[in-house]
């Protein structure tokens, strides 16, 4: 097996970590990798807290179902996702597609695919489009996550907290941007426990 399936193997949701923390330059480099993942349209929606004092933990603990992780992990690193930046036409994402050229053709090109694909998605309002800006977080996450296994760093997405507790203690304005995950990362503090998956020939077919 090559080293990155076994850092794959190496990944389990870490309920409890020991309290060691992660060197500085290493977790920017998850940082990183995080930075570097793809994102749809490349509209790079996706913003991060890290969350590492132990007074900040405590304090968002109780917000995320008091889980042992929060406070035992190293970094606790909090995804937003921009909201009204992300709306066709805005300022933000003209910014974004210019970067790469000036043409008004290609950018109005832009608009229109990109409004194309969030209609026929259901995701053209302002309450809709966090649920897209979501799936780029996850995107995001994952790179992280698997870069970190393949580093002997263990780490625990957290779904279970409070959204609205957890933007009100950021002090969000939630017209901007929203909270879409919590993922920890640390090291483990018990020995990892069986895993059970499908098998392949469960999960695919081929056409």
């Amino acid at each position: 097996m090559n080293e990155f399936l076994k850092s794959i193997n190496f990944r389990h949701a870490c309920k409890l970590f020991n309290g060691q923390r992660i060197p500085k330059e290493t977790f920017t480099e998850i940082l990183e990798v995080g930075r570097l993942a793809p994102s749809s349209f490349g509209v790079e929606p996706t913003r991060m807290v890290v969350v590492q004092s132990k007074e900040a933990k405590e304090a968002l603990k109780p917000l995320c179902w008091n889980q042992e992780q929060i406070t035992t992990a190293s970094e606790v690193v909090i995804y937003k996702t921009l909201i009204k930046d992300i709306i066709p036409k805005s300022a933000y994402l003209d910014s974004q597609v210019q970067r790469k050229t000036q043409n008004t053709e290609i950018l109005e090109g832009f608009y229109n695919a990109l409004q194309g694909h969030l209609k026929a998605r259901g995701y053209l309002s302002t309450e809709n489009i966090f649920h897209w800006g979501a799936l780029q977080t996850y995107i995001m996450a994952t790179y992280m996550v698997a870069y970190a296994s393949y580093l002997g760093i263990d780490t625990c997405y957290i779904e279970g907290f409070d959204k609205e507790k957890v933007e009100k203690y950021l002090n969000l304005d939630t017209t901007k941007e929203q909270v879409a995950l919590v993922l920890c990362f640390g090291y483990r503090a018990k020995e990892q426990q069986p895993r059970f998956r499908l098998k392949l020939d469960e999960i695919i077919e081929y056409k």
